[in-house]
């Protein structure tokens, strides 16, 4: 996916330094969740050339890297320019005395592992029933079978 068809989605959301480094971990989690036992990387091996399919696994790579931008705005990140992420946002800064003050990190109830079942759940929603270019579902965790079309 590249930042025009996010910013099509998505247009409120991160500018296109922070999204290319978000979309690289939206790859990642849709990797995880749909690679089978045997390591055969779907998306990789046999991306969806359905038109339906193609477009059930662009949304839901936007819809994790929406997911992932917003739980760096809620936790009081910053990207930078160079990619690297500020802890910290600034919300004010005063010229005498020469203050700054910093956005407070809410607490929320968020472990890893509440995020990674949200992003599970984000990304049943949309890849549960899409089938690779093989035929074979992309949330198909088993050995990947042989196939006519390609090799494995």
């Amino acid at each position: 996916m590249d930042y025009a068809d996010y910013a099509a989605l998505y247009p409120d959301g991160p500018g296109e330094g922070e999204f290319k480094r978000l979309d690289w971990q939206a790859g990642r989690i849709m990797d995880r969740a749909t690679t089978g036992v045997d390591g055969v990387r779907k998306l990789a091996v046999a991306p969806p050339t359905d038109p339906y399919a193609a477009q059930a696994v662009l949304r839901c790579e936007a819809a994790l890297v929406r997911l992932l931008w917003r739980e760096e705005q809620r936790a009081g990140c910053l990207a930078r320019p160079d990619g690297t992420v500020a802890s910290k946002v600034v919300t004010a800064v005063t010229a005498g005395s020469e203050s700054v003050s910093f956005a407070q990190p809410q607490q929320t109830e968020d472990s890893p592992a509440a995020r990674e079942a949200l992003y599970g759940e984000t990304v049943r929603e949309h890849l549960s029933g899409v089938a690779d270019a093989n035929g074979v579902s992309l949330l198909y965790m088993g050995r990947y079978p042989a196939v006519v079309k390609g090799q494995v």
